[in-house]
């Protein structure tokens, strides 16, 4: 075996533990009614609330964008982060589209960090979470054991940032 094949395999391993991540979480979230106006609410009301009944902390304008662009149109928002977390959640697991898939994820953990900084929960998780989504994007993750591979094997043209 070629390092260049273990490298693939350690990637693959990494991109399937973060989308069966995500759809764990996504989950437990569609369970708890976050994926809804008033529970995307009642997140952003705990964010901002301070311990003990709720996180505690973050950064100033990060609350400002989520109370005044977010938080108007929670419902929405809640809709499009349901079905955006799912697709990527299933494209790092399944592998496919996952260099877009790690993309949006690797943002998603990104804006998460930012959200919880400075509060309750301990934030290096995220980027933990951040640092293995851009590993799976440079590396291609999806063509080791990924329906990236079987589908796009071979293939180059600009849209290879998809997949």
């Amino acid at each position: 075996m070629t390092t260049t094949r273990h490298q693939g395999e350690a990637l693959a391993l990494i991109r399937i533990a973060l989308g069966v991540t995500i759809l764990a979480t996504w989950a437990q979230n569609l369970a708890d009614d976050l994926y809804t106006g008033d529970g995307l609410r009642g997140l952003l009301t705990w964010l901002a609330t301070e311990a003990p009944n709720g996180n505690g902390g973050s950064l100033g304008f990060v609350h400002s964008l989520l109370d005044s662009v977010v938080a108007p149109q929670a419902g929405a928002f809640a809709f499009i982060q349901l079905v955006v977390e799912l697709l990527f959640g299933l494209g790092l697991t399944l592998g496919l589209f996952t260099r877009l898939s790690s993309l949006l994820a690797a943002g998603f953990f990104l804006t998460l960090f930012l959200a919880y900084f400075g509060g309750e929960e301990w934030i290096w998780t995220y980027v933990i979470l951040t640092a293995g989504a851009v590993a799976v994007f440079v590396g291609y993750a999806g063509r080791t054991w990924g329906l990236d591979g079987r589908l796009f094997s071979g293939r180059r043209s600009p849209a290879t940032l998809l997949w």
